[in-house]
C-alpha cells in the first residue's frame, strides 16, 4: 500500500493540473478594462446637423428630402432680416418638412427684427445665434420679450449665451490632427462650423466627417458639418447633389437609427490591446440593448501641403469583453450598410465570444455586440438598413480577421451587388447566437492536451518512482 501513495500524489497532481487548465480556458483572457459610459444611438443622431441657405422653397424642399433621407434632422441657416427676406422661402420649406432649425443672425441685423421673422416659421425653430460681433445677452432679451417663440435657445460666444457656439477651422488636417477645443466655460457647447479646408478629397471628406461627428459624440450637444460646400467640402456639391461624404454620413446615421425608442444607455467593460496608436473609439447603445462600438485610426489620409492622398497602414488589435456576448457583426458605412462580418465563439459548454480580432485603418468600424440573454435566449440582430441613397461602391473592401464568417446583408442595399459579385457567390453567414453545446473550442483542446501529457508524465514518474523503492526493497 505505501508504494502506491506516490502513484496517487501524482494522479491528483495532474488531476489538479487539468482542472486548472481547464479553469483558465473557461475563464478565457485577462478582464478587458474598467466599464465605459456608452452614448445614446438617438442622442449621436440628434447631434448632427447641417449648415445650409436654400436659395428658394423649391431649393428648400429638395434639400429637405435628401436630409430626412439621411436621417439627419437639423439645420443650421442664415435668420431672416425681417418678413420680406427672401431668405424666408427657403427657410419655410425646411420648417414644412419637419426640419429643427438654428438661426444665425448676421452682424448688423436687429435682433428684434430677426427673432420676430424667425417666430413665423413656427415650433421648427430651436435656436438663435448671435455672430461673434454681437452680444448673445441682447438677443436673448429679444428672445425672451417674444411670446412666439417660447424655450428657444441662444447661441454664442461669451456671457448670455445657452450653449458656446464653437467653429472648427480645420485646413485639410485630419479631425484628431487640430489643437481645436470644443469650447471654454460652463455653457454646453454646439460646433456650428466646421471647416475642413479646401482641396480636401471627396473620400477623404467622408472619412473625416464621420469620425469627427463620432468623436463630438458626447461633448458637443449638436455638431454642424457644411452642406454646400462653403467652407470645403460638404454633403452637397455647387449643384446640390449628394457627395461621397453624404452617403457615409447618412449609412452611419441609418445603421445607428433607434427610431422612436429612447432607453437610458448602460456601462461596457472592456479593453483593447494590440496596436492601438492613434486608435480611438466610441461606444453606443440602442434601447434594445445592443452596443455599437465604433472605431478608427485618428490619422491624416490627405496631406495639404503636396495634395496627395495617404494610406493610412492597418493596425491589428483585439477587444476584449469582460462580460461576454452572444455574437458580434461588424460594419463599414463607407462601403454600404449591410455587415461585412459576423463574429460567434466556436461552440462547446459554457462559451461565449469574448475577444474579437480585427485589423483597423482610417475608415470607421461598427462593431455591434449581440448581449446574451438570460435562460440561454437568442438575442435579435439588428436588421441592416436600406441605402439611404444610390451610390457608387468603393473599390477596396475591408480589411477583418478574426473568427468569423463573412456575412451577405440581409437587405439588398444599392451599389452593394457589384462588390459581392466580384468576391464570388457569398456563403450563408452563421447566426451569432447559434452554437452547438458539444463542441470544443481550439483554445479549450489545446489546455486539454496540455493537461493529458501532463498528467501522463506525473503519474509516469510517480509509477517509476514507485517501483524503484519495491526493487529497493526487496
Amino acid at each position: 500500500m505505501p508504494r502506491l501513495r506516490p502513484l496517487m500524489a501524482g494522479m491528483a497532481l495532474g488531476l489538479l493540473a487539468c482542472l486548472g487548465a481547464g479553469a483558465a480556458a473557461a475563464a478565457g483572457p485577462a478582464a478587458g478594462g474598467s466599464e465605459e459610459p456608452a452614448i445614446a444611438a438617438g442622442a449621436f443622431l440628434d447631434s448632427v446637423g447641417v449648415n445650409l441657405a436654400p436659395a428658394d422653397a423649391d431649393a428648400g424642399w429638395a434639400l429637405a428630402d435628401r436630409l430626412l433621407a439621411a436621417g439627419i434632422r437639423h439645420v443650421r441657416g442664415p435668420a431672416a432680416t425681417g418678413p420680406d427676406d427672401p431668405a424666408l422661402a427657403g427657410l419655410r420649406s425646411l420648417a414644412g418638412a419637419g426640419l429643427q432649425l438654428d438661426l444665425a443672425v448676421a452682424a448688423g441685423t436687429d435682433p428684434e427684427a430677426a427673432v420676430e421673422a424667425g417666430a413665423s416659421l413656427g415650433p421648427a425653430v430651436t435656436a438663435f445665434e448671435a455672430s461673434d460681433a454681437q452680444r448673445p445677452a441682447r438677443l436673448r432679451r429679444a428672445v425672451l420679450a417674444n411670446p412666439r417663440v417660447p424655450g428657444v435657445t441662444v447661441l454664442g460666444s461669451g456671457a448670455g449665451a445657452d450653449h458656446q457656439a464653437v467653429r472648427l477651422e480645420l485646413d485639410g488636417r485630419c479631425p484628431g490632427c487640430t489643437t481645436d477645443e470644443l469650447g471654454s466655460g460652463d455653457a454646453a457647447v454646439q460646433v456650428t462650423e466646421v471647416d475642413l479646408g479646401d482641396g480636401v478629397p471627396g473620400p477623404v471628406a467622408a472619412r473625416y466627417l464621420q469620425r469627427l461627428l463620432l468623436a463630438n459624440a458626447g461633448l458637443a450637444v449638436r455638431t454642424y458639418v457644411e452642406g454646400d460646400g462653403d467652407g470645403g467640402p460638404g454633403l452637397f456639391d455647387a449643384a446640390g447633389s449628394p457627395t461621397p461624404a453624404y452617403h457615409a454620413v447618412a449609412r452611419l446615421l441609418a445603421l445607428l437609427d433607434d427610431g422612436p425608442a429612447r432607453g437610458e444607455p448602460g456601462r461596457l467593460a472592456f479593453g483593447l490591446t494590440g496596436a492601438t496608436d492613434g486608435v480611438r473609439h466610441r461606444l453606443l447603445q440602442k434601447a434594445d440593448g445592443h452596443f455599437w462600438l465604433a472605431l478608427w485610426v485618428e490619422a491624416p489620409g490627405w496631406d495639404p501641403t503636396t495634395g496627395r492622398e495617404l494610406t493610412v497602414p492597418a493596425q491589428r488589435l483585439r477587444v476584449v469583453l469582460d462580460t461576454p456576448v452572444a455574437g458580434a457583426r461588424l460594419f463599414l458605412p463607407e462601403l454600404g450598410t449591410g455587415p461585412e462580418q459576423s463574429f460567434t465563439d466556436p461552440p462547446g459548454p459554457g462559451r461565449a465570444l469574448d475577444t474579437i480580432d480585427l485589423e483597423v485603418t482610417d475608415r470607421v468600424l461598427l462593431l455591434e455586440l449581440l448581449p446574451a440573454r438570460a435562460g440561454g435566449a437568442t438575442p435579435r440582430a439588428t436588421r441592416p438598413p436600406p441605402e439611404p441613397a444610390p451610390t457608387t461602391p468603393a473599390a477596396e473592401a475591408p480589411v477583418v480577421t478574426g473568427s468569423g464568417q463573412t456575412a451577405p446583408p440581409t437587405t439588398a442595399p444599392a451599389g452593394d451587388g457589384d462588390r459581392a459579385a466580384a468576391a464570388g457567390q457569398p456563403g450563408t453567414a452563421v447566426d451569432p447566437a447559434s452554437r452547438s453545446p458539444l463542441a470544443f473550442t481550439g483554445s479549450t483542446a489545446l489546455s486539454m492536451l496540455v493537461a493529458s501529457v501532463l498528467l501522463m508524465m506525473v503519474g509516469g514518474a510517480a509509477l517509476f518512482a514507485s517501483r524503484r523503492r519495491y526493487h529497493h526493497r526487496h
